[in-house]
């Protein structure tokens, strides 16, 4: 006999935060056909339609807003039950759930996790790394409490603060056959490798070009910082990428380009879900992170 279960509730709600199938499962760690089933067999066991498609996805129904309603309250409740229930065994593992967007996690994650754990015993860190909006969507949907990224927020629907200054530069080869400093105008006549849609690095520079009146259109796109800084470092396109992936590659295989009157400055921001209590372990993270400046 079916039930309706925490894990068929969790599925529902990603779906509903996300508006995709395919993004919840990609969160979740499940295939697409497992999604829609568990969605199906919800729906079959309620007698009820829980989504509609929509040009912007998948939108609820006014049956599953009144699910989603009493589900994110059970999944809250459930949380807590676990936290409550984790605290009074002394020898538990401590689990910090973090979502951070790609620069975030591939480069600055690695040299400050080492310090904030040193000395914690116990201490299971699970880190999911993906583009801004992929974080948001996974804070939204409770796969992990903590979430940083690379471009401010603009929902109420978060608590957010800045954590740490980074700057987006103009990468080329070393020989590549490009001024030192160029004109913004200027950039339109080279070829672009970019970072896809929905990146932090990509929305704050196409944003400040757009100021400008510089319209770039990339020939590449690759989901990887990394992949990016190799290929320009092998060929002749442009990038921009933060300071951040390309240090010790600067002078080496690569060289910064700086452009007239433009300078990309930034911060990097923590997001939360609001009005929620973070486990304990969650709440310390957070307080590192905003002192983590100040060292």
């Amino acid at each position: 006999m079916e039930v309706l279960d925490y894990h068929k509730l969790k599925i529902f709600k990603t779906v509903a935060d996300t508006k995709s199938f395919s993004k919840a499962a990609e969160l979740l760690f499940l295939s697409q056909p497992t999604v829609t089933l568990q969605i199906k067999k919800i729906e079959n066991y309620l007698g009820i339609t829980l989504f509609k498609r929509d040009k912007k996805g998948v939108l609820l129904t006014p049956e599953g807003e009144t699910l989603y309603k009493y589900a994110s309250k059970i999944l809250e409740d459930y949380n807590l039950l676990e936290e409550g229930l984790s605290n009074l065994k002394e020898n538990l593992q401590k689990s910090l759930r973090i979502g951070a967007s790609t620069t975030i996690g591939d480069f600055l994650l690695p040299d400050i996790l080492p310090e904030f754990i040193s000395g914690k015993e116990g201490i299971k860190v699970n880190l999911f790394v993906g583009n801004s909006k992929e974080i948001e969507e996974g804070i939204l949907s409770k796969i992990f409490y903590v979430g940083l990224i690379e471009d401010e927020v603009h929902s109420n629907k978060y608590e957010q603060f800045e954590f740490f200054s980074d700057e987006i530069i103009l990468i080329a080869s070393k020989d590549a056959d490009i001024p030192d400093e160029v004109e913004p105008k200027e950039l339109e006549k080279y070829r672009f490798v970019f970072r896809e849609q929905g990146s932090g690095t990509r929305n704050i520079v196409e944003k400040r070009l757009e100021q400008e009146g510089v319209k770039i259109k990339p020939e590449i796109e690759i989901s990887s910082s990394k992949a990016i800084a190799r290929l320009v470092a092998n060929s002749h396109y442009l990038s921009f990428v933060s300071r951040l992936v390309v240090k010790n590659l600067l002078g080496v295989h690569l060289r910064e380009v700086k452009i007239k009157g433009i300078k990309f400055t930034r911060k990097f921001y923590c997001i939360t879900q609001k009005n929620i209590r973070l486990p304990k372990i969650d709440r310390e993270f957070v307080n590192y992170l905003l002192g983590l400046e100040k060292r």
